[in-house]
């Protein structure tokens, strides 16, 4: 195996350098500890990192943009996995994946790929290949040194002995008469001396001191849910949004993990994040929230009763624009915003249109133009069956999760 020199080179060929060595030892998936594949452990026991704040980073990774996920399986597929030790070695064979495994992992990470389409994902994406190189770079001879450390288990075998040497308790060898073996005192596991001729067999193994048992130091999730609430209510409290609240306490249980992980503790921290994360990516992709639920109808007859733009954090918007009365050259600016749900416009069939269709996840059907997917989003700009002319109505409309649609009539 290919140790990483200790003077690092600069430059571009340091780089290199640091890139061939990482591939070379590049962490092997445990059959023991893993939870999924085993990259999480692989990762931790090669750099001594604790596992659990690893699998945190691939889950928050993921949550926000999907990288985390598209990490985790090209760690599986090209982690080797451990296989049966060399005889007379201590080290395991580094086996690859397995082919049936690897033509899965490559099915899976096709549409991965396409996922990585949003700067966050890219972000993400760089942030995780880079803290990997840094990780090899900085604490790769530790890990190296940590995983081929072995215990001794040599023990000391105890001297064959031949008849009429034996010694009574208390005794010693040395007493024996010139011309004579020397003779040898009772082993600890025969102290009178009941077995002489059994004393040629090895002592039997002591057991070990149990390792003494570190105490699990709870306070620390306590202290970061109380401080992660804390800040979050005080976010509120100064008007912040309910999504920018559950970001900074999401960043504060990150913080609480990321100080557990050295002082052994916080684990808990965990099941508070996940959620949190989840809950703050989906309102993430609620463009506007408001805080306000429900469903609403406007059917305005004139200009002066359309808001310059309608809002709801979770429910349908229904705009009825056909009793409109606009004169010749009137212009009308309006939209929509919803976090969760869905965006219908009844447009007069004669007006002028520029439309803007936005859906985060969803579909949209921009007068008879539709599409539906991911960060889908079209512009029309439609003058009607009597062509240019009359009142003029531009629209914006966006959703989170949910569907737009705009129709004439």
């Amino acid at each position: 195996m290919v140790a990483m020199s200790s003077t690092k080179r600069s430059g571009f060929a340091g780089i290199e350098d640091t890139l061939r060595d990482f591939w070379a030892t590049r962490p092997v998936r445990p059959r023991n500890g893993g939870k999924l594949g085993g990259v999480s452990a692989a990762i931790g026991l090669r750099y001594g990192v604790d596992p659990i704040l690893v699998r945190v980073a691939f889950v928050l990774a993921t949550v926000y943009g999907g990288a985390g996920l598209v990490l985790y399986l090209l760690g599986w597929l090209l982690f080797p996995r451990e296989g049966d030790p060399v005889p007379g070695s201590t080290e395991p064979i580094r086996q690859p994946t397995s082919t049936r495994a690897a033509v899965v992992l490559v099915l899976l990470l096709i549409p991965g790929v396409f996922w990585l389409t949003t700067s966050p994902a890219i972000i993400g994406l760089a942030v995780g290949l880079g803290a990997l190189y840094m990780l090899h770079r900085n604490y790769g001879e530790k890990g190296m040194a940590l995983a081929t450390a072995a215990p001794s288990t040599t023990r000391p075998v105890a001297t064959p002995v031949g008849e009429n040497t034996w010694v009574y308790p208390g005794g010693t060898s040395t007493d024996a008469p010139v011309g004579e073996s020397s003779q040898q005192a009772p082993p600890t596991w025969d102290p009178l001396g009941a077995a002489p001729f059994a004393w040629d067999l090895p002592e039997p193994d002591e057991p070990e001191d149990a390792q003494p048992r570190r105490p699990r130091r709870r306070w620390i999730s306590f202290v970061a849910l109380a401080v992660a609430a804390f800040f979050a209510g005080l976010a509120t409290t100064l008007g912040a949004s309910l999504g920018t609240a559950l970001a900074i306490a999401l960043g504060v249980l990150g913080l609480g993990m990321v100080v557990g992980a050295f002082l052994r503790g916080g684990r808990g921290l965990i099941w508070a994040a996940v959620p949190v994360g989840a809950l703050a990516m989906v309102l993430g992709a609620s463009t506007g929230f408001s805080g306000d639920v429900g469903d609403v109808e406007i059917r305005p007859t004139s200009i002066e009763n359309v808001a310059p733009r309608y809002q709801k954090s979770a429910g349908s918007i229904m705009l009825d624009l056909q009793d409109l009365r606009m004169a010749d050259g009137q212009e009308l600016r309006t939209g929509a915003n919803v976090g969760i749900g869905d965006i219908t416009v009844h447009a007069p069939p004669e007006a002028d249109l520029q439309v803007r269709c936005l859906s985060e996840l969803g579909s949209v059907n921009c007068l008879d133009v539709s599409a539906d997917g991911s960060s889908v989003e079209r512009s029309v700009v439609d003058n009607g069956a009597d062509g240019p002319g009359g009142g003029r109505i531009v629209l914006d409309l966006v959703v989170g999760t949910g569907d737009v649609e705009v129709v004439r009539g």
